[in-house]
């Protein structure tokens, strides 16, 4: 990667994709507890139920740098934990340890057993696991099949065997299972197909299916076919019945409206699957199931394609009963929990999460016979009946269509997601949500606000103080709150401190004095010479200091009698003292060891509070702007010094424990009013809010990463910690004449996602001023939808039977000085032929006329106050007219084959072909005519384009790879000048006269769908936001320097270096799959520094000639100045 690119790019993954693979549960912790792992193609999601409130929580996820293609849980005789068996594109086997004392998952064996990449010969799209945790088989879609032996060394750690094999050729294996035999030799079923007395397949349902049946001899360590049976021909799914003293063992065989019972001693039910009344024409397939075992008894839970869940049981007698359970939202994984929840992993959309009520009907179908002739039918509930929905996780998949919009203080993306009944209009704000409590009107405006204890071992707070201009108002906190008089508190000052101090009294201090109260009464005041005032305070349970208006700062302690002792001398500043901060008592101390005061010239003093050195200077630092407030805080173990300036800035300084020297400084624009700052406590974790223009909060993460947040709030003028009884781990707030009371339920996500519900599945998002137009197509139906500022429906329109929506803009044309919304349809006759329109609408969705063009229309974009369509290879210009559009331009371009995305800019147009990459044309008004004057030289799929300035494109590809393409000054300025030359100009390569240069690669592992440029914060970078179709978020940062560059480069050298991939990919590979990577940091990659060993990042940093402080600075700087 070359420094003197015109470009350089780095990423980063602000929203993960969230179409998940496969869920299991076990005990990975090691400890009784349950956990739940939920593998995308990219990354593992650790949950653990929470018992007491039925919410799902989000302990650990991990990116992996690998496609993952199959996940199993095992578990081996006498181990007190959970292992997790994976296998992906890195061609290796992979075993991973949960470790969750320390936030990640440790790989135990990394075993090669294929070439890298995804192949029908290679093992390991499906796993099988033997119950007892003896064995797994990992089997290929064609012929191959491995088998791994597991067992315990003397030190009792996890083993593995060189794998068997068990191939066999011209054989497809559509799914395997581990049979459930007890300490027999381990049995495993799969569903096969043997296709050499096939020449030709033309349908996959109509070759007969097999149950073979494979047992590894564990004495001959040998893997044998033990059995095989025709099975019915559109048999998809194996579920594991239990075996020895739990059950008859086998599988039960899913198949298409039948689920049939076998095991390896012949034993053969089975019975039909229930249809939905009045629907008995429509099929039934098993797509996912889950067994649940309980003391004597066991039962399946399984769901079909429709979504509903059908109970099974097999009874002693040898027979087989289902009935009807509950319907939910397709699962790629049900899971059943010991504490009696159910876990519904979605195919699409959202995951549930939900409580049994009860076990389902009493009175089942029936049948013991293996060819049951009697049609089953049911009848749908509308609500569900057996379960209960306690736990919704959010989820983008798929994401269609998105828009970034900056509409007011926070900067949102508009997102389509979902399919069918589960689609959804999503809106993202980047920054963290809040779970408001109560809000309640002031009787003014509130300058600050704190709740204090009465008592130093008092649980829960007992006061809640405002303070307001020239007033105080006094709440009590119990089981209501509500305003007091007889507190002590001067009720007519200004309050600028509350600390409850020593064992059993109060401080407060304002402008005139400090009183210190017990009980109520106050025992003495403290008050400054005549004409002074206090400016600024900080306090402790043992410590106050003031600042006063003649630049002398007090300092007092509190002695065993709870009195306030002032220290002797006052120390005179030779500046107006603005702020000061003391800090937390360490545990095991008496007084916080440092004094941090503000001053007007732009300092901070660091002073020492040890008896032998009171008010000593130890260090002085220099800002950029007045410190308007600080707050010295314990986080991760370090103690660092926060400043908020009064020019907006926040700065974070880390200072020495042992001589109080400052160093390692952050800094991050928040906005351009001064910034005041608070310590709130979550989960026992200490965070700061800073207040400015939004409410930021500042904290780290499990992995040790550094981050500000903005709160999605209301701008608070000040906000303080607040717990009671029914609010643990509270904030209170104050904003002009509101006091609001709230909690932050989550610091790792990110994204904060609303949802409204849409008809059916969307395919375009359209924004005109503060108006939504959606776009939606179901099975046979059109619909468009218009949505007003509030997210409101205000009109919806459906289009006329078999017409389907393929595309939709907004036009200005110019002839008409008004706006209209086109869409390309296509309409589906009885006899098979299709004809295509261009449907023309008003604002209001009134139908204008139709438009009968030749071809289907993927793409159209307004142009020169007209409307240019691509309609399979020509460019068609045309112009609003009375009773449909006029034509005014037609283009072929014979080097492409079918247009589906268009940008423009000025006379200049990019389009994008569904295989042949990205072509730039050139309008000419005079020949009226489109003229291509450079296009690519590899073929893409392009999915998405985005044009960055007059040359540059952004791009992305349908097997997920993101480029940029940027055409050549010659290329760019003969485009604009010379038309004579272009059409006479021969072509290069059967292509364009020129080509364009290719600036960056980069592999992002999902389809994009949108790019926008656009910024999340005030003063932040433009950024590149892209989206994919599984659910992904991301940013491309710009590098605007060298030395930025050239550092970048030179640590992701070294991460690919010293952190490894979980399951053994080459980072460089993974990111460069289709093509090599150009020009783009992995800034996923490098946000891993913070997670290495001391000793990793000591060996790296000595590498760059830098310290670890330094890296990690700069690697929070570069998220800081752009999310």
């Amino acid at each position: 990667m070359s420094i003197e690119s015109p470009l350089h790019l780095y990423n980063l993954t602000l929203q993960r994709q969230s179409n998940s693979l496969k869920s299991c549960v076990g005990n990975f912790s090691g400890k009784k507890t349950q956990e739940i792992i939920t593998a995308t193609s990219n990354s593992l999601i650790v949950y653990k139920p929470n018992v007491e409130t039925g919410k799902l929580v989000n302990l650990l996820n991990v990116q992996i740098f690998a496609i993952i293609r199959s996940m199993e849980n095992f578990k081996i005789a006498g181990s007190g934990k959970d292992y997790l068996a994976i296998t992906s594109d890195s061609g290796n086997f992979s075993i991973l340890e949960l470790d969750l004392n320390n936030g990640k998952f440790n790989t135990l064996f990394n075993e090669p057993y294929h070439k890298s990449g995804i192949r029908r010969l290679s093992p390991g799209q499906d796993l099988a696991v033997d119950p007892k945790g003896r064995a797994i088989l990992a089997t290929a879609i064609e012929k191959n099949k491995l088998c791994y032996v597991f067992n315990r060394d003397l030190d009792n750690n996890l083993t593995i065997s060189s794998p068997l094999e068990a191939n066999r050729s011209k054989i497809l294996t559509l799914t395997s299972i581990g049979l459930d035999v007890g300490y027999e030799n381990p049995v495993f079923a799969t569903i096969e197909i043997d296709y050499s007395n096939y020449e030709y397949i033309e349908n996959l349902t109509e070759v007969e299916r097999f149950l073979t049946f494979y047992e590894l001899d564990l004495g001959l360590n040998h893997i044998v076919r033990r059995k095989t049976e025709k099975i019915h021909d559109s048999s998809n799914l194996l579920l594991q019945v239990p075996g020895g003293n739990d059950g008859p063992s086998g599988v039960l065989v899913c198949s298409k409206n039948l689920i049939s019972y076998r095991n390896l001693i012949g034993d053969k039910v089975s019975i039909n699957i229930p249809k939905l009344e009045n629907s008995s024409n429509q099929d039934s397939f098993i797509v996912a199931g889950v067994v649940h075992k309980m003391k004597n008894q066991f039962f399946f839970i399984v769901q079909t394609n429709h979504g509903d869940l059908f109970k099974i049981e097999l009874l002693e007698e040898g027979s087989i009963t289902i009935s009807y359970f509950d319907t939910i939202p397709l699962a790629s994984s049900i899971i059943i929990l010991r504490s009696g929840f159910l876990y519904c992993d979605s195919e699409y959309g959202s995951k549930f999460f939900y409580q049994f009520e009860k076990l389902g009907s009493e009175s089942p179908f029936i049948s013991s016979n293996d060819e049951p002739i009697e049609e089953l039918t049911f009848e749908r509930t509308e609500e569900l009946d057996n379960l209960l929905l306690v736990d919704v996780l959010d989820s983008l998949n798929p994401l269609i269509d998105s828009k970034l919009v900056n509409d007011d203080a926070f900067t949102k993306i508009y997102s389509l997601s979902g399919v069918k009944d589960s689609s959804s209009l999503k809106i993202l704000q980047y920054g963290l949500s809040i779970n408001e409590i109560v809000e309640s009107d002031l009787p003014g405006i509130a300058n600050k606000v704190w709740t204090t204890k009465l008592n130093k071992n008092d649980e829960f707070d007992k006061y809640l103080v405002i303070s307001f201009m020239d007033t105080t108002l006094v709440l009590s906190i119990g089981e209501n709150v509500e305003e007091i008089t007889d507190s002590g508190l001067a009720l007519n000052e200004e309050t600028i401190g509350i600390q409850q101090i020593g064992i059993n009294s109060l401080v407060q201090i304002h402008s005139n004095g400090i009183r210190n109260i017990k009980n109520g009464e106050l025992i003495n005041e403290w008050q400054p010479p005549a004409g002074i005032k206090i400016l600024t305070t900080s306090t402790t349970n043992r410590q106050i200091a003031i600042g006063l208006s003649n630049d002398e700062l007090v300092y007092f302690e509190v002695d065993d009698r709870d009195r306030l002792i002032e220290y002797n001398e006052r120390k005179e500043l030779t500046s107006r003292i603005v702020s000061l901060s003391l800090g937390d008592i360490p545990e095991g101390r008496l007084r916080s060891p440092f004094l941090i005061v503000g001053c007007q010239d732009s300092t901070i003093r660091v002073l020492s509070t040890d008896p032998g050195s009171t008010l000593e200077l130890l260090s002085l630092q220099a800002l950029s702007s007045i410190p308007f407030d600080i707050l010295t805080l314990s986080m991760n173990n370090q103690l660092f010094v926060n400043i908020g300036l009064e020019n907006g800035v926040y700065v974070r300084t880390l200072i020495d424990e042992q001589n109080g020297q400052l160093s390692d400084t952050r800094i991050k624009y928040l906005g351009n009013k001064p910034v005041s700052l608070s310590k709130i406590s979550i989960s026992g974790v200490n965070v700061v809010l800073a207040f400015s223009n939004k409410t930021w909060i500042v904290h780290e993460t499990k992995n040790s990463t550094f981050k500000i947040n903005s709160l999605l709030i209301n701008p608070l003028k000040f906000g303080f910690m607040f717990n009671s009884e029914d609010c643990i781990d509270g904030i209170v707030g104050v904003y002009k004449k509101n006091l609001i009371i709230f909690t932050i339920d989550d610091l790792d996500n990110d994204f904060n996602i609303n949802s409204i519900q849409l008809k059916t599945t969307p395919k375009n998002l359209l924004k005109n001023n503060q108006d939504i137009f959606i776009t939606q197509n179901s099975s046979s139906l059109g619909f468009i939808e218009k949505f007003d500022q509030e997210l409101e429906l205000n009109k919806s329109i459906q289009l006329s039977e078999s017409e389907t929506i393929i595309t939709s803009t907004i036009v200005k044309f110019e002839s008409k000085s008004t706006s209209y919304l086109l869409v390309s349809i296509s309409k589906k006759h009885d006899n098979g032929s299709n004809e295509f329109f261009i449907n023309t609408y008003d604002l209001e969705l009134n139908l204008i006329h139709i438009t009968k063009i030749s071809d289907i229309a993927y793409a159209i974009t307004e142009f020169q106050g007209k409307v240019l369509i691509g309609i399979s290879n020509h460019l068609r210009l045309f112009d609003m007219g009375l009773k449909q559009l006029l034509s005014k331009a037609n283009s072929k371009i014979d080097t492409i084959s079918k247009i589906v995305k268009i940008e423009t800019q000025g006379y200049r147009v990019v389009v994008g072909d569904i295989r042949e990459s990205i072509t730039f044309l050139v309008y000419k008004p005079k020949s009226n005519e489109f003229l291509t004057f450079t296009d690519d030289i590899l073929p893409r799929h392009i999915t998405s384009i985005k044009m960055l300035d007059y040359n540059t494109v952004i791009g992305g590809d349908k097997f997920g790879n993101l480029f940029i393409l940027r055409a050549s000054e010659e290329s760019s300025k003969i485009s604009d000048t010379n038309s004579t030359f272009l059409i006479t100009k021969d072509k290069f390569l059967n292509g364009a006269p020129f080509k364009l240069m290719n600036l960056c690669n980069f592999f992002i592992e999902d389809i994009p769908t949108s790019f926008a440029k656009g910024s999340f914060t005030i003063g932040g970078k433009d950024l590149i936001i892209y989206t994919g179709l599984q659910g992904t978020v991301g940013a491309l940062i710009p590098l605007l320097t060298k030395s930025d560059i050239k550092f970048f480069i030179n640590l992701e050298k070294q991460m690919r270096l010293h952190k490894p991939d979980l399951l053994g990919r080459m980072n460089l590979k993974y990111r460069g799959y289709y093509q090599p990577v150009k020009n783009v940091i992995d800034g996923d990659l490098i946000e891993l520094f913070n997670t290495l060993s001391e000793s990793t990042k000591v060996e790296i940093s000595n590498e760059l000639d830098k310290t670890p402080r330094e890296i990690s600075k700069k690697i929070d700087e570069i998220r800081f100045t752009s999310i």
